[in-house]
């Protein structure tokens, strides 16, 4: 059975963070560009789906996320600004670096063919991680 996505654009989290528009959505997630209307800057939430907000064992391994990706400084390594548990009518979501210009997968999904030097600068990338 599939999970039922709330759409939330236009939602504000956090008493900040405006939901613009939906990015993707994933099993136990869904990925916002959103407004920081504190610092007036783009940056992507992740909120996590309804159906899991009274897991308290998900509820933990998110806010390991968290920390884990906060603890992160690399270029390569979307920074993580910040997060909520949720509590009361609020969804527990996790905020970071908003990157524009989709993803590797994406493209090859599409059908786009990477060149070879394409392909050895990724490979490069990831192997600096």
């Amino acid at each position: 059975m599939a999970t039922r996505v709330t759409d939330r654009a236009g939602q504000v989290l956090g008493g900040r963070y405006r939901l613009v528009a939906p990015i993707g959505t994933g099993a136990s997630a869904s990925v916002y560009l959103a407004e920081d209307t504190t610092l007036r800057r783009r940056v992507a939430v992740k909120v996590l789906h309804d159906a899991l907000a009274d897991d308290e064992a998900f509820l933990r391994r998110f806010q390991a996320e968290a920390h884990a990706a906060a603890a992160l400084n690399h270029p390569n390594v979307m920074s993580v600004f910040d997060w909520s548990h949720g509590g009361g009518n609020e969804v527990a979501f996790l905020v970071m670096e908003y990157l524009s210009g989709g993803n590797l997968k994406t493209l090859l999904d599409g059908g786009y063919r990477l060149s070879l030097s394409q392909a050895l600068l990724v490979g490069l990338e990831a192997a600096r991680g």
